[in-house]
Formats: C-alpha cells, sequence, structure tokens
C-alpha cells in the first residue's frame, strides 16, 4: 500500500511539478553549475589558486553569513512554489479521489508519504546543499553547514505537515475570505472596486510592489547620503514609487475590462471617469503618502503627491491606446520614465505635474471608448 500511494503521489505531483518548472529549473542550476565549475578568473590569480576561486561561490555559502540567509530565502522561495503547486493540484476535480482513497490510511502514513512527495520537488536543491556543505566541511565550517540542511528538512517537513493538513480538510466549496466577510455589509463605490479586488485576491503583488517600493526608496537614499532634502532626489524617489505599481496599474486596467467595461455606458461625465479611478491609487499608495507627509514640509509632500498621481494617471491613459499589451506598456513606461529624468536633472520636475495631466487626460478623452482590451 505504501508503494501504490507513493508512487501515485509521485505521479501526480512530483512528474508534474517538473514538467511545469522544467525551464526555471534548468536555467537556474545550469549557470549555479556553470558558474562553480567552469568560471575563469582574472589573470591575476595564480594556476594553483584557480580551483579555490572556481569554489569560490559554495565556499561563501557555508561561511558567510549573509550568503547563507539569500540562499534560505531562495530555498523558502522553492519551497513555496513547490506548495502552491501540490495544493493547485490537489483542488483539481481529478484529483478529489485522493480526499477519500488515501486518507483511509492512518496519519502517520500519510505523512511519511508527503514527506517523501517533498524530498522529491527538492532534489536539485538538495544536491547543490550537499555539494556546499561537503566543501563546507572540506574548509571546516561546521556550523553554517549545519544550519542550512536543518533549514531545508524543516520546510519539506512543513510543507509535508500543510499537505496532510490540506488531504485531509474538507473541501469548503467558495469560502469568503476574511475580506469579504468583513466588508459585506459596507458600501461599496464603483470606483473602489478594484482596491477590494487587490486586497482581497491579490494582496501577494501588493506585498511584494510595496517591499519593491521600500527598496527603491532604500537605495536611492543609500547611494545619495548627503542629499535626502534634495529637490531632484525626492522627485526622482516618487518617480521610482510610481515605477514600482505599474503592475497594479495594469491590473487596473485588465481588472476594468473584465468587469466594468458598462461604465461608459453609465450617465458619468468622462472627468468624473477619469478622476474617480483615482481613488484606488490613493488607496494603494497611501503608505508612501503617509511616508511623505511625516518626513517632508506640507508643501514639498504635497507636490510629490500630485506628481506621483499625474504619473500614475499618465501611466493608466497608456493602456488605452489600441491593443496595446503588457510589452509595449513597459516599453512607452520606462521611455517616459527616462524622459522624465531628464527633466527633473534639470529643476523642471514640478513643470512635469501640469504636463503629465494635460496629456493623460487627452489620451483618456481620445481613447476611453475603445473597446478592443488588452492583450493579455
Amino acid at each position: 500500500m505504501f508503494l501504490l500511494s507513493n508512487t501515485a503521489l509521485r505521479k501526480i505531483f512530483v512528474d508534474g511539478f517538473y514538467r511545469t518548472h522544467a525551464g526555471m529549473l534548468v536555467f537556474v542550476f545550469v549557470m549555479l553549475i556553470s558558474y562553480c565549475l567552469f568560471i575563469n578568473t582574472l589573470g591575476t590569480v595564480m594556476p594553483d589558486q584557480i580551483d579555490f576561486w572556481q569554489f569560490f561561490f559554495s565556499v561563501s555559502l557555508v561561511s558567510n553569513p549573509l550568503m547563507m540567509t539569500f540562499y534560505l530565502i531562495a530555498s523558502s522561495i522553492y519551497a513555496y512554489k513547490s506548495l502552491k503547486y501540490v495544493l493547485s493540484q490537489l483542488a483539481l476535480p481529478q484529483h478529489e479521489f485522493l480526499y477519500y482513497s488515501f486518507n483511509a490510511s492512518s496519519k502517520k502514513h500519510q505523512f511519511k508519504n508527503w514527506f517523501a512527495v517533498q524530498v522529491y520537488i527538492f532534489i536539485p536543491v538538495l544536491s547543490y546543499t550537499l555539494y556546499a556543505i561537503i566543501i563546507g566541511f572540506i574548509f571546516g565550517f561546521y556550523l553554517i553547514s549545519t544550519v542550512i540542511l536543518l533549514f531545508q528538512l524543516l520546510l519539506i517537513v512543513v510543507c509535508a505537515y500543510i499537505c496532510l493538513n490540506e488531504n485531509n480538510r474538507l473541501i469548503e466549496a467558495n469560502k469568503p475570505s476574511w475580506l469579504v466577510r468583513i466588508a459585506r455589509k459596507w458600501n461599496k463605490p464603483i470606483f473602489l472596486l478594484y482596491s477590494f479586488q487587490v486586497f482581497n485576491q491579490s494582496k501577494l503583488a501588493y506585498v511584494l510592489t510595496k517591499l519593491l517600493s521600500w527598496g527603491l526608496i532604500s537605495s536611492v537614499f543609500l547611494v545619495f547620503t548627503d542629499l535626502k532634502h534634495n529637490d531632484k532626489l525626492l522627485m526622482l524617489i516618487t518617480l521610482c514609487i510610481v515605477m514600482a505599481h505599474v503592475v497594479l496599474i495594469y491590473q487596473e486596467k485588465i481588472f476594468n475590462d473584465r468587469y466594468l467595461s458598462f461604465l461608459p455606458g453609465f450617465p458619468f461625465t468622462k472627468t468624473k471617469l477619469f478622476f474617480s479611478f483615482g481613488l484606488n491609487y490613493f488607496i494603494l499608495l497611501l503608505p508612501e503618502i503617509c511616508w511623505l507627509f511625516t518626513s517632508y514640509n506640507i508643501l514639498t509632500a504635497f507636490e510629490l503627491t500630485a506628481f506621483a498621481f499625474s504619473a500614475v494617471l499618465l501611466f493608466r491613459s497608456l493602456l488605452l491606446l489600441n491593443a496595446i499589451q503588457i510589452k509595449g506598456f513597459l516599453i512607452r513606461v520606462f521611455i517616459l520614465f527616462f524622459v522624465f529624468y531628464i527633466v527633473m536633472m534639470f529643476g523642471l520636475g514640478v513643470m512635469l505635474i501640469p504636463v503629465n495631466t494635460i496629456a493623460a487626460w487627452l489620451l483618456y478623452r481620445r481613447n476611453y471608448l475603445n473597446d478592443n482590451g488588452l492583450g493579455i
């Protein structure tokens, strides 16, 4: 029974995971192995030292706490992707038989099977980890080597435990999220529906956007440590904040095309349609806006906020062009980024506020009835 169920789980989840992520795995591990084994050093390295430098990455992994942290984060991301794949497969109708056939065995037996499945999925990561650990023990780095292995085993155990609980949980159809339950009786303005969509079903995208936003802010401040109150630098940081949110801007247009395409037929003026959707951006940018108003004087914070909204409105209006796809949208956004940067360096950043708003309005007024949708 153990071999039968283990084989079935391996075919369903392990083989499927490798088929789905084959491209990513081949790219990452081939590049990693190529770097570790075939990297060429500069001419200043003596021939008898080349072997050591070819293993420099692996040695750093087991000797440098920072490199170890990055590797553990990468391992956690890999665990998340594997767990997400397994849970998504469990939710498919063709795999519902696992809920009543596989569950006939004991919890201990089920856990062993799920543990084996996660070990099979982690084989690429564990292989490189064991390779790095061998090098670490050779060079005398015992503690970090042991920590890495124990952490990855912990990830496997946690993933197996989550799969066990999910496989033994009763299927609940259409269970509403906590946000839906809390906001069920609220009056929801139609122009704020995308904000509810983000916090209900796109929380990961929102969190990653905020992390990217704060990462860009910190990076700019780190490079220009002596110019924290320079107007040009603050405009550049605000532009970086807007750039971090372009994915949410694109997703908002997709959301409107799918669920709010009826709005042009309602008795709303074009001006109201143009500015009302800005309420979404006010909510999504609220953490950064609060940071601006608490870190700088009111006039500076207001100018930076106005610039951010003008840039967002312009980027959103670009999406109204006929059948624009994500690639074309990003190309136009990055072209505008460099144009804005040049204007800021000449000290004319404030002039971008009316220019962006007028350009956004003209694009919107001319194209807001386009029904071609986005190329998704």
